[in-house]
């Protein structure tokens, strides 16, 4: 159960992430569709390169443990750290987290982790493909014969020095392929296919070959690794498979432009080259001289006419502009909520209409008084940027290696036992957030963002009850006032008491209820990140 558990909670961190990344690759592919559209006489390799930040942005936000929070959405009413005013003059830290043990769900199957099993079985079935493409590019490689034509050797070591290669990668004829191909980045084969060579006189071949080699020193095997996880990965997103797409063609266009680059009658030669070559798949492992689809065979005669230049600094601009931010896993975050005010008293309609029972508070009660907007004597109030935390001092504190936890995310702090010492425990903080945890008399500390988010989420519903809980109260003790004044209890003051009275039971059910399921989810929680490894021992 254990193990299940703990599978259950990497794959919802994991499915949260990919949600998350999708979304910002959806909005990176948005800008680089633009600046590739609307950019006039911007270079094929800068295009290239943006398209690989994309596939770069997607694999880096997978496996980014604390994305960059931008607080940009609207902040909430609720938070974390709420001191709730009570009618008899006790302030009370809301919440206090009570360690409950850990009680098994009859089903552990959601909506978020069905989707999780598709996600899982949609990788396995392109792994799949993948084995498969690779052995039919080994069986390829098998049946090819070593090239000992002393013309195309000499070809090659004249085009390798022109393009600045070293190391020569092995050279093979095939008459399985119909245009030469570059495959293995551990091993790089360059493979010619022995029909079209036929057919190649001495200027087609030193293209041809150039081409390659143009590859060979860009790296693109190894780089074009990245686009290809990522399209595993993010199979279901149809933004990565546009962005794939266009790198692949706008990598294609940039070893193009380097190959007729300043020989204008170049270009014409190296066009009928191409049409030459003509269509044909892509290898799973390595790079083609033809173009995979007749779109990207038209979109690459298209760039050979264009002759004009861009500025170096400007395309350097851009790709640094994108690269600081875009490629850096965001998170869109609430705006950190004040709370000073609503920390010594509840005033307003912020809760008032709240359905309790199915009925909604009548908006003609007296509105609350300031009586709780003094802090009560006994309390000590310590400051954490923009909150202000009230925490009784107990007559008898926590044992020291006591269980709890304290939760300093966003602005905001959430203790579960006010003895905690914060000042062991604030140093731990890297200004992103952190969960610690003492379990069993070791201390731990969570820094996974996803994690920390859904903690922060758990005891909303508590909070905004006891909100509302303590405006019922200061209202009762309002109607207890203005009875005696009066001297007497009027009937409609008895009516709206009795009334406050059932909602105030109501309320505490409902708080009861929200805390228990709190506490349980958040022990949960705990322990799931303990034994998953994810929260790390301190000083360990």
């Amino acid at each position: 159960m254990k193990g299940g558990s703990q599978v259950s909670l990497t794959l919802e961190l994991l499915g949260a992430r990919l949600l998350a990344t999708s979304a910002q690759t959806g909005l990176l592919v948005l800008v680089v569709w633009l600046l590739c559209r609307y950019t006039r006489r911007l270079p094929p390799s800068t295009q290239c390169a943006l398209w690989w930040l994309v596939a770069l942005q997607s694999v880096i936000g997978l496996i980014w443990a604390s994305p960059l929070q931008l607080p940009l959405l609207p902040a909430t009413d609720a938070a974390m750290t709420a001191v709730v005013p009570l009618a008899s003059g006790t302030i009370t830290t809301a919440p206090t987290t009570i360690a409950v043990p850990l009680q098994p769900k009859k089903n552990d199957w959601s909506w978020e982790m069905v989707l999780m099993a598709i996600w899982l079985v949609g990788v396995a079935v392109g792994g799949i493909r993948t084995l498969v493409a690779l052995r039919c590019s080994r069986d390829q490689l098998r049946a090819a014969q070593p090239c000992c034509d002393e013309k195309i050797n000499d070809e090659l070591a004249l085009v390798m020095a022109e393009c600045g290669v070293r190391r020569a990668p092995r050279v093979v004829l095939s008459n399985r392929i119909d245009s030469p191909q570059l495959i293995g980045p551990w091993r790089p084969v360059l493979m010619l296919p022995i029909h079209a060579l036929q057919r190649m006189d001495r200027n087609q071949l030193q293209m041809a070959l150039t081409h390659e080699l143009v590859h060979l020193r860009r790296h693109d095997l190894w780089l074009g690794l990245v686009p290809a996880l990522a399209k595993h990965l993010f199979f279901f997103n149809p933004a990565m498979h546009l962005a794939v797409r266009e790198y692949g063609i706008s990598r294609e266009a940039a070893v193009d432009a380097e190959v007729v680059a300043g020989d204008r009658h170049c270009r014409q030669r190296y066009g009928r080259l191409l049409l030459q070559l003509g269509v044909a798949s892509r290898p799973c492992t390595g790079l083609a001289s033809a173009s995979p689809t007749f779109l990207s065979l038209k979109r690459r005669l298209l760039m050979l006419q264009d002759t004009s230049s861009f500025s170096r600094f400007g395309a350097g601009l851009i790709l640094t502009a994108v690269a600081l931010m875009g490629v850096l896993p965001m998170r869109l975050v609430a705006k950190p909520a004040l709370l000073s005010a609503a920390a010594t008293s509840i005033t307003g309609d912020d809760y008032t209409g709240m359905p309790i029972d199915g009925k909604v508070q009548d908006k003609s009660l007296p509105e609350a008084t300031s009586s709780a907007q003094k802090t009560p004597v006994g309390y000590k109030s310590h400051e954490y940027e923009s909150i202000t935390l009230l925490t009784d001092e107990l007559d008898g504190e926590s044992p020291s290696n006591a269980d709890g936890h304290a939760l300093i995310y966003k602005d905001k702090l959430l203790l579960s036992d006010s003895s905690i010492d914060l000042s062991s425990v604030e140093p731990l903080d890297d200004g992103k957030g952190l969960l610690w945890v003492r379990r069993d008399g070791r201390e731990y500390v969570i820094r996974d963002g996803t994690l920390l988010d859904r903690f922060q989420t758990l005891y909303v519903d508590e909070i905004r009850l006891g909100y509302a809980q303590a405006r019922l109260e200061e209202q009762e003790h309002l109607l207890d006032k203005q009875s005696n004044e009066n001297g007497q209890r009027s009937g409609g003051n008895a009516a709206q008491q009795i009334e406050l009275g059932e909602q105030q039971a109501e309320l505490g059910r409902q708080q009861a209820a929200a805390s228990a399921k709190a506490n349980r989810e958040a022990e949960q929680m705990i322990r799931q990140a303990i034994n998953s490894g994810i929260a790390r021992p301190v000083g360990g």
